[in-house]
């Protein structure tokens, strides 16, 4: 008997800890534009008044690489942005068997998450691309009452759905739980719902975070611009 795994879900975890310029800087760009909301929705008002009418989530909306010009921490901006390539190359050789030699091409956007005490995020998936990379920058101070009670109880732990619907034995545990460290980095297809606990603590929570689409070998590679 030959048994495979045909659909598994890779997951990458690694803890890489960013220049503290670097780090200090991206949070302070993040945190700025999380304070910038209104001046995301002035500068596409097409895009948000259509997220509006469809009544989806669109207050982050914003690519930190695409305006790296902008900003004074341009250098650290720049500098993740080659961070999160390398690291997403790998990810694809170690998961998938796609080495360099195969002419890959990555589009990407970047953006924060920002969170104070009392907040989470909901269950959710990336739309319109293949891969996520999160990075904690910073994950605040204290500690979950309800912490290490059950595997999902990490403090602000990262919850990740299985994808697959076995109901039963043996995956009857569906939830991976990853409890956040400073430069913890996590890469994962872009399908997977995930979610997080409360956080509790103190202080505020800063992730970096990139959605990346690859744009060729591939489909993509095929489509272009219509002309109707």
């Amino acid at each position: 008997m030959q048994v495979r795994n045909l659909w598994p879900t890779p997951l990458a975890c690694e803890s890489i800890q960013l220049p503290e310029v670097m780090r200090t800087q991206l949070i302070d760009v993040l945190l700025r534009k999380d304070t910038e909301r209104q001046a995301a929705i002035e500068a596409d008002p097409d895009f948000h008044r259509f997220m509006t009418t469809k009544k989806f989530y669109a207050s982050t909306h914003y690519n930190l690489f695409a305006e790296a010009e902008e900003h004074p921490e341009r250098e650290a901006i720049l500098a993740f942005e080659q961070f999160a390539c390398v690291k997403f190359r790998q990810f694809l050789e170690a998961a998938y068997g796609i080495d360099k030699d195969q002419g890959v091409e990555l589009a990407g956007r970047c953006f924060g998450n920002v969170q104070l005490p009392g907040a989470r995020t909901f269950p959710h998936y990336h739309q319109s691309c293949d891969g996520v990379l999160i990075h904690y920058l910073d994950i605040g101070e204290g500690r979950d009452p309800e912490a290490n009670l059950t595997p999902r109880h990490g403090t602000h732990a990262l919850l990740l759905l299985d994808p697959r619907g076995t109901p039963n034995y043996p995956w009857w545990e569906k939830v991976e739980s990853i409890t956040p460290t400073q430069g913890l980095t996590v890469i994962h297809p872009a399908y997977v719902w995930h979610e997080t606990n409360v956080w509790r603590g103190t202080g505020t929570r800063v992730c970096i975070v990139v959605n990346f689409q690859v744009i060729r070998p591939g489909y993509l590679s095929l489509h272009q611009p219509l002309r109707g």
